[in-house]
């Protein structure tokens, strides 16, 4: 059974950027907040003990703000491109409240769940397409139905790529995919950040799934 590739959905969305020290008074953080919450489903707002704040939400979103870090991240219900627009968009604002210049990624974090559609058929994409490994050799482990998963890391100029790509057992009908790219290049504003993260999108749903389906029954 070959995946339907139209099943394999963004989950989470998440970014961590450093920056040059940005001042941050709590009754200006106040005011932001107020600016932003309603139009990012941001419910919460909290002080740090330190200079910044935590906005949060009920459905996962969460923005990190202190004076040289600024972490965006959340659960995207309507796939990648409706995440992309709420972390990065939040970023943006507050590079442009707080006259913040260019931005290092510290890392950026995809999670996809692949919907294969049949436990089986799931387990067999991991065990014998992607790892091909014999179920003698599976049976040295001593246990019943076990399944395996894969990490990768690859190097791509500046930055480090790791993959992890895990059986999901809540829902052995899934696979569970997770990808963190660090240490990225100099980003001068949102739209360079929005690239960086679509660049992580694109190893997904290009390299990455054919790698997968590669050896898949037709």
């Amino acid at each position: 059974m070959t995946p339907n590739p139209d099943l394999l959905r963004i989950e989470f969305l998440g970014l961590t950027v450093r920056h040059d020290e940005v001042a941050l008074p709590r009754e200006d953080l106040a005011i932001f907040f107020a600016s932003v919450s309603d139009r990012y489903g941001l419910s919460r707002l909290e002080y740090h003990s330190d200079p910044g704040a935590t906005f949060s939400g009920s459905d996962g979103a969460e923005f990190v703000l202190r004076p040289s870090q600024m972490a965006s991240c959340g659960v995207t219900g309507l796939g990648y491109r409706e995440g992309l627009e709420r972390v990065v968009g939040l970023v943006g604002e507050a590079v442009e409240r707080y006259g913040i210049g260019e931005m290092w990624v510290e890392d950026i974090t995809l999670v996809a769940v692949w919907d294969v559609e049949d436990p089986d058929a799931a387990r067999s994409l991991l065990v014998e397409d992607v790892l091909q490994i014999d179920e003698d050799r599976l049976e040295l482990l001593e246990g019943e139905e076990v399944t395996l998963g894969l990490r990768i890391w690859r190097r791509a100029g500046e930055s480090s790529l790791e993959c992890a790509i895990e059986p999901m057992h809540a829902e052995p009908s899934k696979v569970y995919i997770r990808l963190v790219q660090t240490l990225g290049d100099v980003t001068p504003d949102a739209t360079a950040l929005r690239e960086a993260a679509d660049a992580v999108h694109d190893f997904l749903v290009g390299p990455l799934r054919a790698f997968m389906m590669a050896r898949s029954r037709r």
